[in-house]
């Protein structure tokens, strides 16, 4: 729209061109941590489809079921109190801790309107995925088998 002329946030401070780049490279889809949940559905036998075409971008669909998985990173989705009360930040504080917590309420809307659509939605932590595969091989396969 030609003419509109964009406003600044107050909070927001433009990065160095290093910062920048460097978060242009933050992957979105096909990250390690999805890479890793793959290799344990694998593992389990369990059959699943990648990035369905949902709503908020599910990381999986287990087929044959109503589960679907989420794999969240603790930064990103603001699991970490520094983080989100922005003890761990020096430079655009505002900015991160804005950011960090507008992401956890987008997860708990997308949360919201999937259970409603009759989805069965698991979001599983960077740490238990790569720390605790057990515990989330224990809590996916009991969701499946509800759903049986």
């Amino acid at each position: 729209m030609k003419g509109l002329k964009k406003t600044k946030k107050p909070w927001f401070k433009k990065p160095r061109l290093e910062v920048s780049n460097r978060m242009r490279l933050v992957r979105s889809t096909n990250t390690g941590l999805e890479k890793a949940m793959e290799a344990l559905l694998k593992t389990q036998g369990i059959k699943y489809v990648r990035q369905p075409l949902l709503f908020g971008r599910p990381d999986f669909r287990i087929k044959n079921s109503n589960v679907l998985i989420f794999c969240d990173s603790s930064f990103w989705h603001g699991r970490r109190q520094k983080e989100t009360k922005g003890e761990a930040f020096k430079k655009n504080k505002d900015f991160w801790v804005n950011k960090l917590l507008e992401n956890r309420k987008r997860d708990v809307r997308i949360n919201r309107v999937l259970r409603k659509d009759g989805w069965k939605v698991l979001r599983f932590w960077d740490a238990d995925i790569l720390r605790s595969p057990e515990n989330v091989i224990k809590k996916l396969t009991t969701e499946i088998k509800k759903n049986d």
